[in-house]
């Protein structure tokens, strides 16, 4: 499925960490000597350095720079910012409570004020205004992952450990908190799991406005229930429900556990788990079967990490909206002018639904949760273990290439001739395949193919590119890729895959099943979703009678 979401709007570039610096020590004076002047050094980065960012030092808290307080230069292309002040007039009590911060402007790129990063000088560095900030009482490096530190602290937290959570919170290292500038350039071409990344993922989150929180993440948690992440309602006798739970924590190191728990009826009869549960992800040590006994994992915090079955971790934030006096049925309505993080109902109808709800109100606590989340790994996975397997006497990859020859191909018949690769260009236009010829036993060429759609007929069947297959061993699992098509759509490649065995498999297997794996650009890496937290989603299955 794609994603429309607009791309994480961050970029940062090196620097080393310039620490915090007394010019002419200030230590001891007479009363005909004043006090020495205390200059505090660093840079201002977010990908790269920041331009035009002034750094002042907030004694009021306030998160401005006013007039009265000690500020910086605007910093040049290398972002290096020098704050001197007078400890006659500012006490070591306040330098000590206080945090540099550095506003980051949004604007004209001809603005002086705004704020523009090294990685792309040609455009602003943010749509909207945030502010950066270091831990109180330092200088040194300012960036997105001292402000996160800077936030524990002021959650009560002291700084050493509001800097461990949040170094478990994104999985880095402590001290990249301090400078990831040795981490590769960031590319939107291939996304990587590193330091870099989750401080773009954490400027990202202050310019969508999501309140930063530093979780921590040796805390006990009780059974709860969580966030609604899918619902398809048709009437009180056959709907689906899809909920996030959380599990009980003991106190200790560990990732919050959570219940991946669905449920549902089709006409009045439940609707059984091996169609509830339906998909399986590649593992080091094979097929793994994701059913309600793999639970997801979470770090605390926002932004966070995640892991799906055991295989496909992400990074992201949440944004709360307050849904307290709103109509659910407005809500509901609301919520489907975009498919891309729409949750409910999303392209089915909502007549019945609507009707359903009528005019009750959400309760007090009750919140929408923008999710945008970010992949950061390539996971291979089958989709759905009911529908993605090819015919059960197919059991090997050299049986589904006999089978499927391109001198077979029959226009009028493409959907036996040729196997589907999913969607092409567009939501009617899908991307097929034949084979062509073999140059060796695990390579050879291929026939693709563009068809017309519209939901469940293929028509206009026609040749398009050619290119290549290649056979390959993953986790000791034998799959199938294609290469030498035009860039698709959808946020993930086809492939195919032998499934020798897997528990809650269809019982034909061993057999051969159509597979996905994630794309690596950071275009296609990003979701979005539109959740109700656990009081919204409680009020609503009440008067929906679930």
């Amino acid at each position: 499925m794609r994603t429309k979401i607009k791309p994480l709007s961050l970029v940062l570039t090196g620097s080393a960490l310039l620490a915090l610096s007394a010019c002419g020590g200030g230590g001891s004076s007479t009363p005909d000597t004043p006090p020495t002047p205390v200059t505090l050094t660093g840079k201002v980065v977010v990908d790269q350095a920041i331009k035009n960012a002034v750094v002042c030092l907030d004694l009021n808290a306030n998160n401005v720079c006013d007039a009265t307080e000690p500020a910086s230069a605007k910093t040049g292309a290398d972002g290096t910012y020098s704050l001197t002040y007078d400890p006659a007039t500012v006490t070591a009590a306040q330098v000590a409570s206080a945090s540099l911060i550095a506003p980051m402007l949004a604007g004209t790129i001809t603005d002086s004020a705004t704020a523009v990063d090294a990685a792309d000088p040609s455009v602003a560095q943010t749509t909207s205004a945030y502010v950066l900030k270091q831990a109180g009482g330092k200088g040194g490096q300012i960036n997105p992952l001292t402000t996160l530190v800077a936030a524990g602290m002021a959650q009560g937290m002291t700084e050493a450990v509001a800097r461990a959570n949040a170094a478990t919170q994104l999985g880095i290292a402590e001290a990249k908190i301090d400078n990831y500038q040795d981490d590769p350039a960031f590319d939107k071409a291939q996304v990587q799991d590193n330091a870099r990344m989750m401080a773009k993922v954490t400027a990202s989150a202050l310019e969508a406005g999501a309140p930063l929180r530093v979780g921590d993440q040796s805390a006990a948690s009780e059974a709860a229930a969580g966030y609604l992440a899918a619902l398809r309602y048709t009437d009180a006798s056959s709907y689906f429900v899809r909920t996030l739970d959380i599990q009980a924590k003991a106190a200790g190191s560990g990732p919050q556990l959570l219940t991946d728990k669905r449920g549902g009826k089709a006409n009045a009869s439940e609707i059984p788990e091996a169609t509830l549960y339906n998909q399986a992800y590649l593992l080091d040590a094979g097929w793994l079967y994701c059913g309600p006994d793999v639970p997801l994992s979470s770090t605390q915090g926002n932004p966070n990490r995640s892991t799906s079955c055991n295989a496909q971790a992400a990074a992201g934030f949440t944004v709360p909206f307050d849904l307290a006096g709103q109509t659910m049925a407005s809500v509901v309505t609301a919520m489907q002018a975009d498919q891309s993080t729409n949750t409910i109902n999303n392209a089915l109808p909502t007549a019945s639904l609507v009707a359903a709800l009528g005019s009750t109100t959400f309760p007090a606590n009750a919140f929408m949760q923008w999710r945008s989340n970010i992949n950061l790994n390539s996971a291979i996975y089958i989709n759905d273990l009911n529908a993605d397997g090819l015919p059960s006497t197919l059991s090997t990859l050299e049986q589904v290439i006999s089978s499927y020859p391109s001198a077979a191909f029959n226009a009028a018949a493409a959907g036996r001739s040729t196997l589907s690769l999913g969607l092409a260009d567009s939501d009617t236009r899908v991307l097929r395949v034949a084979f062509s010829g073999a140059s060796s036993p695990t390579t050879g060429s291929v026939q693709f193919y563009g068809c017309d759609w519209n939901g469940s007929v293929l028509s206009h069947c026609a040749a398009t590119q050619t290119g290549t297959y290649a056979i390959s061993t993953v986790n000791g699992v034998r799959v199938l890729r294609y290469a030498g098509y035009a860039e698709t759509i959808m946020n993930h490649t086809r492939l195919h895959t032998e499934v020798k065995a897997l528990a809650n498999a269809p019982s034909s297997s061993p057999r051969v099943f159509v597979a996905r794996e994630t794309k690596t650009t950071l275009a296609f890496r990003q979701s979005g979703s539109k959740r109700l937290n656990a009081d919204a989603w409680g009020a609503m299955r009440s008067q929906l009678g679930l």
